[in-house]
């Protein structure tokens, strides 16, 4: 009875809006209508399926173990392996992860030759290795509205990681794009390790994070530290744990405004930045805390990580990667945080430097190469995650959410702090290596003049970067 009476009055109503719509000339609005519009919509929005015919798809890399899940092993690996899964069903694809070139001086033969498919498809380089690609034509800029009409937005955040992807770039051309998540996290360049125990035991700082939020963590802030921390703690006139370990190879230039080890001029010219003088009073900086007699400096890389996570040292420069899952921070018992390099007093931002990172890129001639542009898009937005600070909480910071701040805000982020490129790296043997052998070692290690050094080997830099960069 309710129905039938229901049904009438919807009669009536509808008879009525017809009525009215005669009168008026105005279509009344149904319930078809509305459904016939919904579904166009859906239909024009919706985005056609990719499939490439089962076709294989190489994924190169000289560090190819770290794209490679150990299947069985942990809930983690099997998840990872889904999404490779995921993309395979998902593109109609079989997917490769093959060992690919370390530098364009692995991969000179084939591209001479004309083997791009050889390389790969979607190929992961350092920067020594794309920026020469890039200099020379063999690889794609991602930026261009062309690679955009093809398939490939590297602006999009949800594929690609923007503070590191739009840093990866030659005079605003982008080369390189990296997506950010659980199973692939983003590199950030180098930063500093903290026992945060000893900090407040001896440096009379109980928190250094909040040293860092405001703004306060500077060279004079590390002085003072790298000298309180450095201590003698059984008498017996040897020190037992120093206030820092080693040095940055040449990091602290960034962390002041206007130094530089490569700077692209107002001409759009790449540029020796070694008589600049912030550059130089970097340097000095450097040369200073060296040799200060509170810097454990008979060790190197690697030993020296390892004396900071045997409480041997109160403050340690480092990278990203020595956090890693089976590096040198993995699972130890010191209580370290994780902040970034100190900054020049005048600085309003701290700086994170990329260098020897890496990232994804597509060489212009391989046959499937439209097809490829497609592909890098997926794979950046299957392996980007904002999941990926819980993973890293709980693998890189030892569950310390104090540390995860740092990394997230004052690491990467653009309102206080700064991701620059050096462009050192664009040749690892004639310049990263020649500016450290030439440069840095010289001044750090040892007590000549930083000026007299910088001006002695200016003209020999220029010229390398000349070379470098085709100029």
């Amino acid at each position: 009875m309710k129905k039938t009476r229901i049904l009438a009055l919807l009669l009536a109503v509808m008879m009525v809006a017809a009525l009215f719509a005669a009168c008026t000339g105005t279509e009344p609005e149904t319930t078809t209508t509305e459904a016939t519009t919904e579904a166009t919509t859906t239909e024009a929005t919706t985005e056609a399926k990719l499939d490439f015919g089962g076709r294989t798809v190489t994924l190169t890399s000289a560090w190819i173990g770290d794209f490679q899940p150990k299947v069985g092993e942990s809930d983690f690996d099997d998840k990872w392996q889904a999404v490779y899964t995921g993309l395979e069903n998902d593109l109609n694809i079989k997917i490769e992860l093959v060992a690919g070139p370390h530098q364009l001086e692995d991969a000179i033969d084939r591209i001479m030759s004309g083997d791009y498919d050889e390389l790969g498809d979607i190929c992961d380089m350092k920067l020594l290795y794309w920026v020469p690609c890039a200099i020379n034509g063999y690889i794609a800029q991602l930026n261009t509205p062309e690679i955009a009409a093809k398939g490939l937005d590297v602006t999009d955040s949800s594929a690609f990681f923007q503070p590191y992807t739009s840093a990866m770039n030659l005079g605003g051309k982008i080369y390189a794009a990296q997506w950010n998540g659980s199973y692939a996290v983003c590199e950030f360049g180098w930063c500093m390790f903290v026992n945060l125990d000893y900090l407040s035991e001896y440096g009379g700082v109980s928190d250094i994070f909040q040293t860092v939020r405001d703004m306060k963590w500077n060279w004079e802030t590390f002085l003072d530290l790298q000298q309180k921390c450095c201590k003698d703690t059984d008498g017996d006139g040897n020190i037992d744990i120093w206030g820092s370990g080693e040095h940055s190879y040449g990091q602290e230039i960034y962390t002041i405004p206007g130094g530089a080890t490569v700077y692209i001029d107002e001409n759009g010219k790449y540029t020796s930045g070694l008589l600049r003088p912030a550059t130089q009073e970097a340097l000095q900086f450097a040369q200073n805390y060296f040799n200060s007699g509170y810097c454990e400096t008979s060790t190197g890389y690697g030993d020296i990580h390892r004396k900071f996570t045997a409480g041997e040292v109160a403050m340690q420069w480092g990278e990203q990667w020595n956090t890693a899952p089976g590096n040198y921070f993995d699972a130890v018992d010191v209580n370290y945080g994780i902040i970034p390099i100190p900054k020049h007093s005048t600085a309003d931002k701290y700086t994170n430097i990329l260098g020897g990172v890496r990232a994804k890129t597509l060489y212009l001639n391989n046959t499937k190469f439209d097809e490829n542009v497609k592909i890098l898009y997926a794979f950046g937005k299957a392996f980007t995650d904002d999941a990926v600070w819980d993973t890293f909480l709980e693998k890189n910071c030892m569950g310390n959410k104090n540390s995860l701040e740092m990394v997230q805000n004052y690491i990467w982020g653009d309102k206080y702090a700064q991701t620059v490129t050096d462009y050192s790296w664009a040749d690892w043997d004639n310049l990263q290596q020649w500016y450290r052998n030439n440069v840095y070692f010289p001044i750090v290690t040892g007590s000549e003049s930083v000026a007299s050094v910088c001006e002695a080997q200016n003209s020999a830099f220029q010229a390398a970067i000349n070379a470098a960069f085709k100029q």
